[in-house]
């Protein structure tokens, strides 16, 4: 019997050793400046380590050709370049579907090229094609010029030349790595990550004419092709580069401020007005600041058309200290408008006093304003609560710092600040959340 078993186990493994594989399919050529169709299906030879499926192209490449590859389609899918079973490059899937991959050839020769699902659960048809890269004849940069160039970790150098004044975008462009851009000389450094699209990096400045150096990068020991571009626009006429310049009562000014950078201005008021002020820019997302006396305002995106800043308040007469910052990691250009109008009957500034509740009616775009006098050392509670969906919000402030604010409390929409305060002279700010909100409300601080 053990026999008998024995025998029909060797018959068994000898039948599993002689059965014939799966033979991949043939790999297709690929040519340049041509497109190819595929479609990845479940008859696709599978890769057992992932589950992903793949079909196979053969590309001619001259010693030190680069090209680049773009794949897309219904299919979520990957690219992979390979030279003598040694991997050259590989893309990442893109949530948009499309992949694109750049790679150079270090030996002549046939390399082949894997189009992949991005996982086990990728099918359908897809598009490839492949274009020549043409590389960069190593002359010095201009404006509307645009190169092709490649990186292989590190950074590269170019020498920019600038022949007439003017207001210049350099953009470095890649879908492979998160570029990086630096520029120097003439009294400019500037540097940049991700002030263009997606990952890419942007430098915008204003340049006198002259040579400057601009470094080109990546993070992580970046590598593949990348695009940079110069471009140059007239600068506005009276664009503001220096702060302190005198802001107009009823007026505007243009002014330019770097990536991450803050331009600032001086209002001097002859007398107590209602003011507003408008930042805005098709450059940058604006942050709109005003200091002066004892109050400190702010403001991202008032102006309620996306990005531009807006700031609407009573203000004493006196001087103020209005600034404008770049908050979305680019630099540009931006316009900051004053307007002005009669501040009304109503009382200077109205005073809160400890234990008394006040009432009052919320206007679009304004923060009420009044004088707390904390008359000694302790535990304070101040309580705001809206009325027709005004969702309220109160900031403390002393000598023009913020000191606390709250926006809701634990149980309901209506903010109910606890803090500790020393004796002093406060001011307190009753707005909401929404800058353009408007309502009643009903203010009240006490000691704990």
């Amino acid at each position: 019997m053990k026999r008998f078993a024995a025998g029909l186990l060797s018959l068994a493994i000898a039948a599993a050793v002689n059965v014939p594989a799966h033979a991949a399919p043939a790999a297709r050529p690929l040519a340049l400046n041509a497109d190819v169709s595929g479609e990845i299906t479940s008859a696709t030879p599978v890769n057992y380590a992932d589950g992903t499926r793949s079909q196979l192209f053969t590309l001619q490449l001259a010693a030190g050709q680069a090209v680049s590859l773009k794949l897309e389609g219904a299919l979520n899918g990957t690219l992979a370049v390979f030279h003598r079973d040694a991997l050259v490059g590989r893309s990442e899937a893109s949530e948009k579907g499309d992949s694109t991959l750049s790679v150079r050839a270090d030996k002549a020769g046939s390399y082949m090229v894997a189009v992949s699902g991005a996982d086990a659960r990728a099918f359908g048809p897809f598009q490839l094609s492949v274009e020549p890269i043409v590389a960069y004849d190593g002359k010095p940069l201009a404006a509307g010029q645009r190169i092709t160039d490649w990186l292989r970790g590190g950074d590269k150098s170019y020498t920019l030349q600038v022949s007439k004044p003017g207001l210049y975008t350099i953009d470095m462009e890649s879908s492979e790595f998160d570029s990086r851009l630096e520029l120097s000389g003439n009294g400019v450094n500037m540097e940049d990550d991700d002030g263009g699209n997606q990952l890419n990096a942007r430098l915008k400045a204003p340049l006198q004419p002259g040579t400057y150096t601009l470094k080109a990068a990546g993070f992580s020991d970046a590598a593949g092709a990348f695009y940079l571009s110069v471009e140059q626009a007239d600068l506005p006429e009276g664009l503001v580069f220096e702060d302190g310049t005198a802001l107009p009562v009823d007026g505007s000014v243009n002014g330019f401020v770097a990536a991450d950078a803050t331009r600032s201005f001086v209002l001097t008021l002859p007398e107590r007005r209602r003011v507003q002020f408008d930042a805005s820019s098709n450059d940058i997302d604006t942050l709109l600041t005003m200091q002066g006396g004892d109050i400190t305002l702010s403001d991202d995106d008032g102006a309620g058309n996306g990005t531009n800043s807006r700031l609407t308040q009573v203000l004493e007469a006196g001087e103020y200290n209005i600034s404008v910052r770049s908050v979305n990691g680019r630099g540009g250009v931006f316009q900051l408008a004053t307007v002005t109008s009669p501040a009304g009957a109503s009382a200077a500034r109205p005073e809160l006093k400890i234990g008394r509740e006040v009432q009052g009616q919320l206007r679009p775009g304004n923060r009420d304003l009044y004088t707390l006098e904390i008359p000694r050392k302790g535990t304070y509670v101040i309580s705001m609560v809206g009325s027709g969906g005004l969702d309220g919000m109160v900031t403390l402030m002393r000598d023009g710092e913020e000191v606390a604010k709250q926006d809701d409390s634990d149980s309901s929409l209506d903010p109910s600040l606890e803090v500790e305060l020393d004796a002093g002279r406060y001011v307190l700010l009753a707005h909401s959340f929404d800058s353009n909100a408007t309502g009643g409300y009903r203010l009240l601080a006490r000691r704990k």
